[in-house]
């Protein structure tokens, strides 16, 4: 089986025998960081299925970028493909190609994604939302890594390690019938679950200078230095996205975007508390889907988070003296004591 012209001279170079291990890729010192430093030099040398899960964010493709590249593979293509973004069962012509008049349309034989990674990595990102038919061909590809070009009769034999990755747990979408049982057996070989961004808060600030420095040479524009009160709030911030948040953020404080409440803020945990709440709102609504709800539903929504997020930076605060965080919020103890109770803050 060969690929395309596009990729042939990168197929064609010899494996690496000892590949350079790219742990340099995760950036971090924190226990869970380290942790997944750990289990990716373990298994980056054999060629068993990998499941990445993780929250939006979290960085599920740099670390399958890093495994490909710690293994004996390093030297051939890295093929990534986001299942989420093909309707119905296109996603099965993107991986396996398709032969000339196996379609309207289909003018010409098509390589599919399958074979340009051959001898290297196929990393499949959001893959729970395959469709079913599309799960049983990926899981017939799993057992004897075989399959055929749409319309085609030849078999072909693939040579390619498999990647999978997702933000939801797919035992449970096993469990309400939304993903096959069998097919999870086969992807969920090997494990790797990254930590959100706020459980890892040692590696914040961190993370925020190396972003700034990496965008300080990318684009040539100096950077101020970070005050006291803007590291503050990105150590109490909720980071709902993640480490791509906080990138996001690096690249707007850089260019002078956040809120000037933000990159001026006092050495005073109260002002950190209100602004922390007001940056990206809209783009966090955007992103929950909630634009596409009735406006009592998106309303209901947006404003429990609010309050998540308000009592939880109240309680981190105060140390989790409720009668002070109470008597900040302007409510009585006892209704405050609801809130942290119902959103499990205690």
């Amino acid at each position: 089986m060969k690929p395309d012209s596009s990729d042939r001279v990168l197929s064609c170079q010899p494996l690496a025998v000892a590949a350079a291990p790219r742990l340099d890729m995760i950036k971090g010192s924190s226990n869970a960081i380290q942790k997944v430093r750990d289990q990716l030099l373990r298994f980056a040398s054999n060629d068993a299925s990998i499941f990445i899960y993780g929250e939006t964010g979290t960085g599920k493709e740099l670390v399958a970028r890093a495994l490909h590249g710690s293994s004996s593979r390093n030297g051939r293509a890295f093929i990534a493909v986001n299942c989420g973004a093909y309707p119905n069962d296109l996603i099965l012509n993107e991986l396996f190609g398709h032969e000339r008049g196996a379609f309207t349309g289909a003018v010409a034989r098509q390589e599919g994604l399958v074979s340009l990674a051959e001898s290297g990595t196929l990393f499949l990102d959001e893959v729970d939302s395959l469709s079913l038919h599309a799960q049983v061909v990926l899981l017939r590809f799993l057992q004897d890594r075989r399959y055929r070009r749409l319309g085609g009769k030849q078999e072909m034999l693939a040579d390619v390690r498999v990647i999978a990755a997702s933000h939801c747990d797919l035992a449970e979408r096993v469990a309400d019938g939304r993903f096959r049982e069998d097919l999870y057996y086969r992807l969920d070989v090997l494990r790797i679950e990254l930590p959100p961004l706020r459980e890892r808060r040692e590696d914040i600030l961190p993370l925020a200078q190396h972003f700034a420095e990496r965008f300080k040479a990318e684009y040539r524009v100096a950077h101020p230095e970070m005050t006291a009160g803007f590291e503050k709030w990105m150590l109490n911030y909720h980071w709902p996205g993640n480490v791509r948040e906080l990138e996001n953020v690096m690249m707007r404080w850089l260019f002078g975007q956040l809120p000037a409440s933000l990159t001026v803020l006092p050495d005073d945990p109260a002002g950190v508390t209100l602004n922390s709440l007001e940056l990206d709102v809209l783009e966090r609504i955007a992103r929950s889907g909630a634009m596409q709800m009735k406006l009592t539903q998106a309303k209901a929504q947006v404003v429990q988070e609010f309050e998540k997020h308000y009592v939880a930076s109240l309680l981190k605060m105060t140390q989790g003296n409720i009668t002070q965080a109470a008597r900040r919020a302007g409510k009585e103890r006892r209704a405050f004591g609801r809130l942290v109770k119902k959103y499990n803050l205690a």
